[in-house]
């Protein structure tokens, strides 16, 4: 028998609204939703620092953010620089041009998690490469050789650890920042089937022991992995799930999140979209230049109407 969505439903689950800011955060399923959300009409922070998926240098940028830790060692890579503790599209052509874009990015974070609404975190692998000359675990290790690191599978405890500090200076600025913790549904297989699982146990070992700072779960790998069941829901590497598959978790997601009437704005949001997305089958036609026109005075009068709405 199928688990039933509503096995999953999440009593007290934050709502938010249009005009409230989002802080997603972590690997790359986090910027899947990201899409629905902008697309529904929010605006939305995604990784300034690029898709990270161990937890502790995803708490640590949030640490950095508040100055509260120091950056890592850069790598330059041929005529290139970048940092342990970003992804690769994070990079820069100098040593200085690199450290001020992080400072920028970081302010970036800084600033929004002062302002958000709603901060999304999405873990995806406890599995780290530990660097051994400094014993800082590395976001990337931007292609640089395996001799240079430690693989490990990081204990839940240290994990929270570090994520009890990250948790603590948010809410020093914003008490009143609502915020969801998931795990991402991408299998990590490259390292094998149960090595994945045994990652996959630490997160979720992980998430219960934060709840503790009053946070609240989001079951996007349940969606995926227990209720779709399917690798028909996922990419031809069996790995990463398909839009279908995305998009049922935000179908899922819109009912915990959102009242009624922001679900209505969205539903208007999307026929705007849609409206916009048409295709045209003569583009230089006088009749798609009518068309054209007429959905920009529909969008224009919208916005006049509900300028809470991000375009």
């Amino acid at each position: 028998m199928l688990l039933s969505t509503a096995s999953l439903k999440q009593p007290n689950f934050p709502k938010i609204r249009h005009g409230d800011s989002i802080v997603q955060l972590g690997s790359c399923f986090s910027t899947n939703m990201t899409y629905w959300f902008k697309r529904a009409g929010f605006s939305v922070l995604d990784n300034p620092l690029g898709v990270i998926f161990h937890p502790i240098p995803l708490a640590k940028q949030i640490l950095l953010a508040f100055g509260k830790s120091e950056l890592g060692e850069f790598v330059q890579k041929e005529d290139v620089f970048v940092s342990y503790d970003a992804s690769s599209t994070l990079y820069s052509m100098s040593s200085a041009g690199l450290e001020e874009l992080m400072k920028n990015q970081l302010q970036v974070l800084k600033d929004s998690l002062e302002k958000a609404g709603l901060l999304i975190v999405t873990f995806g692998s406890a599995h780290g490469y530990r660097l051994k000359v400094s014993g800082e675990l590395a976001a990337n290790c931007h292609q640089q050789p395996q001799v240079l690191f430690e693989k490990e599978l990081t204990p839940a405890e240290e994990m929270t650890a570090e994520w009890d500090l990250a948790l603590k200076e948010i809410r020093k600025v914003n008490p009143e920042i609502q915020i969801v913790f998931t795990i991402s549904p991408v299998r990590y297989i490259r390292d094998g089937l149960m090595e994945n699982s045994l990652s996959k146990s630490e997160l979720f070992r992980l998430v219960s022991l934060l709840k503790r700072n009053s946070i609240n779960y989001f079951p996007a790998f349940e969606l995926v992995n227990d209720v779709l069941r399917d690798y028909r829901y996922f990419e031809a590497d069996g790995v990463h799930p398909s839009e279908p598959a995305t998009e049922f978790v935000w179908d899922f997601l819109k009912e915990e999140l959102f009242s009624v009437q922001t679900l209505e704005l969205i539903d208007e949001v999307m026929k705007l979209r849609k409206m916009e997305e048409h295709r045209l089958l003569y583009p230089e036609s006088k009749k798609a230049d009518e068309y054209r026109n007429l959905v920009k005075q529909k969008r224009e009068s919208f916005l006049s109407q509900n300028p809470v709405v991000a375009w």
